[in-house]
């Protein structure tokens, strides 16, 4: 069927190569009817020419797309593979260590090789103002075999009389037939038959081009398409091809371009379009092409404008071509300068990143999180950096924390990194405290590749600022930057550097070439709240004020192992309500919480006037490692996780510790050094004070993994669990970033936390097969470690929105859809991996301990896979991992629920969760399902929500 289609297609050329010889027969009396009235020699050699150049029009355009058709069947000796990637090439060239690539489409009066003066001249004046920056000349966008029109071409010679005519005054007008030939070549790029093919080859000829200046694939160096007039229309539809085959950022500046907007490019990091204000050719644009209308809003060029895309510029009284045109080197604007400068500028801003972009006008809706700014206790500055702690009772949270810092503008390296201000460092470095380093990344093939991912150039969309003015916590500060990296992302994340973090895995120190002590990180930070933290038993209130509490503690003593050391006061602030008028936690009745007797882990650090105030709060019984109760058995699991787990009437205030093993062979203990998986569900708020959310019939929920070690705590010598969430999350009015997050802050936090307002389940997943490292032909692979990777690059696309400044969630795009998918790409590689493995005799040989792990694991996969998707197949943008994180329900809602509902069962977090636990138990995990329902001081006002399940 396939060969047939094209087949048709092919065979339209051919009846438009004949339909001429049928009608210029038919044309022939009048035209000599007409030649034959006129009796002036010269008047009927000029009408003989414009015949002829009429006729060659016709001809033109009835064959033009004959080239491409041609170039597609390898007619000029160039074979295509329809079914290969887009561009190929040999071995590419050296690279020249450009910043960037520039490559110059210029307008339909292109004929040759080489360019009109003001053109050159343009580019002669961008050159020399981008040193750094390659710019590649020679394209001629309107033949796919980058031919110019009077170089080695069947007409060449009607072109080159053509071009010599033009140069005389009398037939001047004769020139219009080479735009008149090259606008025919835009409208085959621009139809929907012929374009895919044209812009296939375009796509080819600038690969090519880019190649020959020494541009090499894979390094990443981004890459502008320069589109003058019918070049913007090339620009656009070569522009995805190009992308997908050198995977490297990609975006367009249109000089006055006329295009038809219904090319893919929803993944380009951006557009600029230049016009001026007298520009009548590229007002037609929006007229002739109806995938530019306003009414057209689903079109691929609406739904980018939408998303902040593109950004127009408007170059004033300025027109079209010269004389008067974006190039004209003679007329001036009121500002002194030429139209040609003006546009020099106007690109040279762009390309070097000094784009000023307007910036809303009206201050956004008070949120959550702007109401919390308003508590000093919520500030970094409220803590003095320095401050010295009792080290028999207070320990740091981590070896290194500090607070990250966004730089400015001229003080961007060019690999991704920030300041950090060092709030504590291991012994070593402990001279760094109070000091601003840069923090960076090591150089490893998974942060090159994390980098390569994630990188984008952010511009803020339509749902991006509406979302800001709503209250939203957007990256407002990193709107119009190129290239954000996650480490910008994560700073640049909240409106103001308060962003305090622990720094995970091994740490590299080094120095810049300025001597500037940089930091080298390979894993995302962690946020936290405080800096140090105790084991302590509430006693009772000291003294009550407005803004707070001092509470007597009473620490626990590693001696005797009971709550009788040090006693002391510390300070605990009353916290701020939020937009809803609820605290997000309370100070009254700790001493009464069923909790106290065991003890909590108190996190924070001491303020301006000495004292230690409490910034979070963790029960210590959850973290023991010592469950009030276990449950064997597939059945009796299956039933406590489906029915008991989520029972949320009459347990306000508590927490649980239940084991569940679906089998005896399961293992039933835990051990130092342990890294298990963590599975995480929220419910909602309800009672009097009920959230907006919760209001409906049915409350979704929350769906995060996470990363839970067990890690013997030098307070009391006991084992325990240190649990790190990698929130997948959207902008929210909350604040809460999609990043990585300690238990203190996601979850702790007096302040932001969830600890004292929302019932959670969080389970944690012990399977050898599934936390174990395995030896691949030199490369040490582990499953557990290949999700994290891929939640860190979830988790930084939606931070920046995939470089829109917002993320949409929808049926097909949420917390618990995309941090599944995060997980079956893990297992899709640990799947290839391990059918090598499984089917290699001498690594059985060699390994004979891990066979048995790898068919556990291979059968995990299968389950995971039967589990999360029920129809027996993956979702498109699960197989391919595509670059979009999703899009609203009114970009198209038939195929968004369709989507989802190929991997409905991850569309309720309950559920997914329920499915995700379950797999691993039927596979021999053991599962510790830790519940808090509401857990700290009385809130009298709010009663726990069940999210939703079947």
């Amino acid at each position: 069927m396939m060969h047939t289609f094209r087949q048709v297609r092919y065979i339209a050329p051919g009846g438009l190569v004949l339909l001429p010889l049928v009608l210029l027969p038919q044309m022939l009396p009048p035209l000599a009817l007409l030649r034959g009235n006129v009796g002036h020699e010269t008047e009927r050699i000029f009408l003989d020419l414009l015949l002829m150049g009429l006729g060659a029009l016709i001809v033109a355009a009835l064959l033009s797309p004959l080239e491409t058709l041609g170039w597609w069947a390898g007619w000029y000796g160039d074979q295509v593979d329809p079914h290969r990637t887009p561009c190929t090439a040999e071995e590419p060239l050296p690279s020249t260590q450009a910043r960037r690539y520039i490559v110059y489409l210029d307008g339909i009066g292109q004929f040759k090789s080489t360019y009109a003066p003001e053109a050159e001249q343009f580019l002669s004046a961008l050159g020399q103002s981008l040193p750094d920056m390659v710019v590649v000349r020679g394209i001629t966008p309107y033949s796919v075999l980058n031919k110019p029109l009077i170089e080695d071409r069947p007409m060449s010679a009607f072109w080159r009389l053509v071009t010599w005519l033009r140069s005389k005054r009398f037939f001047k007008v004769l020139g219009m037939l080479i735009n008149i030939r090259n606008l025919l070549v835009v409208l085959v790029s621009a139809d929907t038959r012929y374009g895919p093919v044209y812009n296939r080859g375009m796509a080819q000829v600038i690969y090519n081009g880019l190649i020959n200046e020494g541009y090499r694939p894979g390094s990443r160096v981004p890459i502008t398409l320069l589109g003058f007039s019918g070049g913007g229309e090339i620009a656009m539809g070569a522009a995805p091809l190009l992308q997908q085959s050198l995977d490297a950022p990609l975006d367009i500046i249109s000089l006055a371009g006329v295009f038809c907007g219904h090319n893919k490019i929803l993944n380009l990091n951006h557009i600029y379009h230049l016009v001026g204000d007298k520009d009548p050719v590229e007002r037609t644009g929006p007229v002739l092409f109806p995938k530019r209308w306003k009414v057209m809003f689903l079109s691929y060029w609406n739904r980018a404008k939408k998303r902040g895309l593109v950004t127009f510029i408007s170059l004033g009284p300025v027109g079209h071509q010269t004389p008067g045109g974006v190039f004209d080197p003679n007329l001036r604007l009121p500002d002194g300068r030429t139209h040609l400068q003006q546009t020099v500028d106007w690109v040279t801003d762009i390309l070097q990143e000094k784009l000023p972009l307007e910036q809303p006008s009206t201050a956004p809706r008070p949120s959550s999180y702007s109401l919390a700014q308003q508590g000093d206790f919520n500030q970094p500055e409220a803590y003095p950096l320095g401050a010295v702690v009792d080290a028999a009772y207070y320990r740091p949270i981590a070896p290194w924390m500090g607070r990250l810092i966004l730089p400015t503008l001229d003080q961007r390296q060019p690999q991704d990194g920030v300041w950090f201000e060092v709030h504590h460092a291991t012994a070593d470095y402990s001279h760094l405290v109070s000091q601003r380093v840069w923090l960076s990344w090591q150089d490893t093939p998974w942060v090159r590749q994390y980098l390569s991912t994630v990188t984008r150039d952010l511009h803020f969309s339509a749902d991006a600022n509406y979302s800001r003015h709503q209250g939203k916590v957007v990256p407002e500060r990193l709107n119009g930057w190129r290239q954000v990296g996650p480490l910008e992302s994560l700073a640049g994340a909240r409106p103001t550097d308060n962003m305090v973090v622990m720094l995970n895995g091994p740490v590299q120190i080094d120095s810049l070439p300025n001597g500037v002590v940089q930091v080298l990180i390979d894993q995302d930070p962690a946020q936290i709240s405080g800096r140090f933290y105790a084991i302590a038993q509430f006693i009772a209130p000291s003294q009550t004020t407005a803004d707070g509490m001092l509470y007597r503690i009473r620490h626990f003593n590693r001696s005797t192992r009971q709550f009788d050391g040090l006693e002391e006061v510390v300070w605990l602030p009353q916290v701020v309500p939020n937009i809803n008028g609820l605290r997000p936690s309370s100070n009254q009745n700790l001493e009464r919480s069923p909790c106290n007797p065991d003890g909590w882990y108190l996190y924070g650090a001491p303020d301006r006037r000495g004292r230690f105030v409490v910034q979070a709060l963790a029960p210590r019984a959850l973290f023991t490692l010592i469950p009030d109760q276990e449950i064997v058995g597939k059945t009796a699991t299956h039933r406590y996780l489906k029915q008991v787990s989520w029972t949320v009437k009459g347990v306000k205030g508590t927490i649980s510790s239940v084991l569940l093993r679906a089998s005896e062979k399961a293992s039933s203990s835990f051990h130092l050094g342990d890294r298990l998986l963590l599975n995480h569900v929220y419910g909602g708020v309800g009672g009097k004070m009920t959230e907006p959310a919760a209001r409906g019939p049915i409350y979704f929920g929350h769906f995060a993994y996470g990363l839970a070690e067990v890690v013997q705590e030098p307070l009391t010598d006991d084992l325990r669990l240190e649990m790190q969430y990698f929130q997948v999350y959207t902008q929210n009015g909350d604040g809460l970033i999609a990043c990585r997050h300690h238990w203190s802050n996601y979850m702790g936090d007096r302040q932001f936390g969830w600890l004292n307002l929302r019932p959670v389940r969080d389970a944690v997943i012990k399977l050898d097969a599934f936390t174990n490292r395995y030896d691949i032909d030199g490369d040490v692979v582990c499953p557990l470690e290949l999700l994290l990777h891929q939640l860190q690059i979830m988790m930084a696309r939606y931070r920046t929105g995939d470089g829109s400044g917002i993320t949409y969630v929808g049926p097909a795009n949420n917390c618990a859809q995309d941090s599944n998918q995060a997980l079956y790409a893990a297992l899709q590689q640990i799947n290839r991996a391990t059918t090598t493995l499984s089917d290699s005799v001498s690594w059985l040989q060699t390994h004979p301990d891990q066979a048995g792990q790898v068919k556990q694991l291979q059968q995990i996969g299968l389950s995971l896979k039967r589990d999360l998707l029920p129809w027996g197949t993956a979702r498109a943008d699960w197989q391919n991992h595509e670059a979009v994180l999703g899009s609203s329900l009114e970009d198209d809602p038939v195929k968004q629920l369709a989507t989802a509902l190929v991997s409905w069962r991850t569309v309720l977090p309950r559920i997914a969760s329920d499915a995700v636990i379950i797999s691993f138990l039927q596979r021999g995990a053991t599962v510790l399902v830790l519940r808090t329902t509401q857990v700290g001081g009385t809130i009298p006002e709010i009663e726990p929500i069940a999210p939703v399940g079947l």
